[in-house]
């Protein structure tokens, strides 16, 4: 009788080995990189080393549910969120919104330029096109006089 091989799936060192802490973690992380935040910030916030933060968003921590209120109050974010089955949606922030006003203006900026070219491109093709025009007619007379410029 053979025995069969296991074959085991590649698992990243870095995580926990309880889903439900990595997801925690995983949360965590999305809101503070969402509100611009390093990991040494909001341990400052939660009165924990950024160390502590690092193994807490790769779910090799299990924190203390004081700890856990203080960094959801760190993120400004309800308990619940960090709970929640349903996808996390972080509140915009003012580095985001900053982000996303920068990308506008550089958008409208793009536009206002483009603008300008197509109108210059449209009065270099009617001027083609008149040329063309005045050169059709001179052919059309018998090339009589001066030829068009």
């Amino acid at each position: 009788m053979t025995k069969k091989k296991e074959v085991k799936e590649p698992v990243d060192e870095k995580l926990g080995s309880d889903p439900f802490l990595v997801e925690i973690g995983r949360r965590i992380k999305k809101l503070r990189v969402d509100a611009g935040m390093t990991q040494e910030h909001l341990g400052n916030v939660a009165g924990v080393s950024s160390a502590y933060i690092y193994l807490t968003e790769r779910g090799r921590q299990n924190m203390t549910l004081s700890v856990f209120r203080r960094i959801a109050a760190g993120l400004k974010a309800p308990i619940e969120d960090l709970l929640s089955d349903a996808e996390l949606q972080a509140a915009p922030t003012d580095r985001s919104v900053h982000q996303l006003v920068h990308v506008v203006d550089k958008l409208n900026e793009f536009m206002n330029t483009r603008n300008e070219q197509d109108k210059a491109l449209t009065k270099e093709v009617e001027k083609v096109a008149a040329s063309h025009e005045q050169l059709m007619k001179f052919l059309k007379d018998g090339s009589k006089g001066k030829p068009p410029r």
